[in-house]
């Protein structure tokens, strides 16, 4: 750990001694956050750790959204994978354990040597950890000139969406859904109700090609105006499900095109693009090719049924998402090569162009 001097580091060995992974050893990564300038073993106040915990949920959300779905070798995490952790520390061989109660907070001393720390299994199998530092950087920026009131709102969106990606078995669905739901009401700015959220998600959220429900594969007798988009119909299901799980049914029994997981893959592949959309509308990100194949192709990841492998499977990396992403970043590329050539007036006096 560059920076830290002999006894620091003597120090964060020790107390790190107490954290294990699920096969009892010490865990080999981690980070450490350290408050502005202060020294990194600096007592820090209250005020301090939750103005850290709130730039920590930026870096968590950075984490989340460049995970990579249906695909085991790459980047993937959870926002259980961010949890923060702070001790009293005062030199000796004990050290402070506290946990929090509902009336309060419960804590006391416990010896290092005899204290133990687990890592839970959901963080243990977690992929390689990957930020998207372009988007971590923007949301930097943006919070920076951002009212307060808009960036409250957007704060709020941000720690809704992590809560609902933690991959934790006790978090049910349910409870997922709301969260999600709420991620996207809050960032958009919409009334609580599900025409409104989903005509605000469809406005910010533009493919290339966009589906009309006329030509899906997937249908339902709700669906009435046939040149309505499916990311519209998409989200006014998923927010009016929503409504059965905010006041306490357990269990929806609204017809629904899309089951619970998929709804749930969806919103999460869904937010974060919708995020660099804002994010670029304010001026203060770019969209990759990587983010604009994705948006042009999450229509077409809805109208599948992407939980199932593909009929011809060539691999385990092969599925209906890395298909779609593969043919989708082609044309991207293409696309762009041709603007790009348009520009320089290559096709000033030629139909290439349009025959492209």
């Amino acid at each position: 750990m560059p920076g830290l001097v002999p006894s620091e580091l003597e120090t964060i060995q020790k107390i790190l001694s107490s954290y294990k992974d699920i096969e009892g050893r010490p865990v080999s990564g981690f980070a450490i956050m350290r408050y502005g300038g202060m020294e990194v073993l600096a007592d820090i106040t209250d005020e301090q750790f939750q103005i850290m915990n709130d730039c920590l949920q930026l870096v968590c959300f950075a984490g989340l959204a460049k995970r990579a779905y249906f695909n085991s070798l790459g980047p993937y995490c959870n926002s259980d994978c961010f949890t923060p952790y702070g001790q009293r520390y005062s030199g000796s061989q004990f050290t402070a354990v506290s946990s929090r109660r509902r009336d309060g907070q419960a804590s006391d001393m416990r010896s290092l040597s005899k204290v133990t720390f687990s890592m839970p299994v959901h963080v243990n199998n977690a992929g390689p950890i990957v930020l998207d530092e372009e988007l971590l950087s923007a949301l930097s920026k943006f919070r920076d000139v951002a009212t307060l009131q808009q960036w409250v709102r957007w704060q709020n969106a941000l720690a809704c969406y992590n809560q609902a990606n933690t991959d934790n078995e006790a978090v049910r669905h349910r409870v997922e859904w709301v969260l999600l739901c709420s991620a996207f009401e809050h960032i958009l700015e919409a009334r609580s109700d599900a025409k409104d959220v989903a005509k605000q998600f469809a406005k910010v959220f533009v493919a290339r090609e966009p589906i009309q429900i006329q030509n899906a594969k997937r249908r339902s007798s709700s669906w009435t105006n046939p040149e309505e988009h499916l990311r519209y119909e998409w989200m006014r299901e998923f927010y009016r499900i929503r409504g059965d799980f905010a006041h306490g049914k357990l269990i929806s029994q609204q017809p629904a095109v899309w089951n619970v997981l998929e709804h749930l893959v969806l919103g999460a592949v869904a937010f974060p693009l919708m995020v660099r959309c804002l994010l670029q509308g304010a001026d203060h990100y770019s969209l990759t090719e990587y983010d604009i194949a994705q948006i042009n192709c999450f229509e077409r990841l809805a109208d599948e049924q992407f939980l199932e492998d593909p009929a011809d499977q060539r691999n385990s990396m092969d599925s209906v998402w890395s298909r779609l992403l593969s043919e989708e970043r082609m044309n991207v590329v293409t696309q762009r090569a041709i603007e790009s050539l348009e520009l320089k007036g290559f096709f000033k006096d030629t139909n290439l162009a349009n025959e492209s």
